[in-house]
């Protein structure tokens, strides 16, 4: 794609459900192809297959000369919780130390599939969807497994919150899902996506500046 502007990773993903839809829209975006293995932890050989498929040429080569390090995301005020309660979110639980590396929680989670939200001493500091129900995204959390690099670093800012003695909630909205001109739409995705886009939550928000930094480092090009 030439010297495209690279777009903030989260931003270009938010509301696809999909690896391959990802794939696809972080090509067009300006990533180059081993970029796009890294952030969605799949091998290369896919990435040119999905876009190979889809007819696209995309990711093969950047040009260095005029492409440039964006700054990190700007930070703004923190959105307080009783936004997202009176927009029709609902307290579901909080999250417990258990140890320095072993996370609880205060409540059974619901297995209701949603957007959820982590609250910091009553400001929202994530936003997340869960395909699969709360209860098994909020064990992935508490696992951290190094290889899902979202869940084992948003396990050590929950971490880090609670040894600083700060107060971690979690937040649940089920929207229900809805059609258009007879077609389905995802609107959990939807409002997950503008919620992020609005909000702009830290711990959003710093993913998103590690995955551009990662991106800018010296790497070859692929070809």
């Amino acid at each position: 794609m030439g010297a495209a502007v690279i777009q903030e990773f989260e931003a270009v993903v938010a509301g696809l459900e999909t690896k391959s839809e990802k794939n696809r829209a972080l090509a067009r975006a300006g990533y180059l192809r081993t970029d796009i293995a890294d952030l969605l932890e799949v091998r290369y050989q896919h990435v040119r297959k999905v876009l190979r498929d889809a007819g696209m040429s995309e990711g093969l080569q950047r040009n260095t000369s005029q492409a440039t390090p964006r700054p990190a995301p700007t930070k703004q005020a923190p959105t307080p919780i009783s936004t997202l309660l009176s927009g029709g979110f609902r307290l579901v639980g909080e999250w417990r130390a258990v140890n320095e590396s072993k996370l609880s929680l205060s409540e059974t989670m619901t297995p209701e599939p949603g957007v959820y939200a982590f609250g910091v001493d009553g400001y929202v500091r994530y936003l997340g969807l869960s395909h699969m129900g709360l209860r098994t995204r909020m064990g992935h959390y508490q696992r951290g497994h190094v290889r899902h690099r979202t869940s084992a670093r948003v396990k050590q800012l929950i971490a880090k919150a609670l040894a600083n003695g700060a107060r971690v909630q979690i937040l649940i909205a089920t929207p229900p899902a809805l059609e258009w001109n007879g077609f389905p739409v995802n609107t959990a995705a939807g409002l997950e996506a503008g919620l992020i886009r609005l909000l702009r939550p830290e711990w959003n928000m710093v993913g998103v500046a590690r995955k551009t930094n990662e991106l800018h480092n010296d790497r070859p090009i692929s070809t």
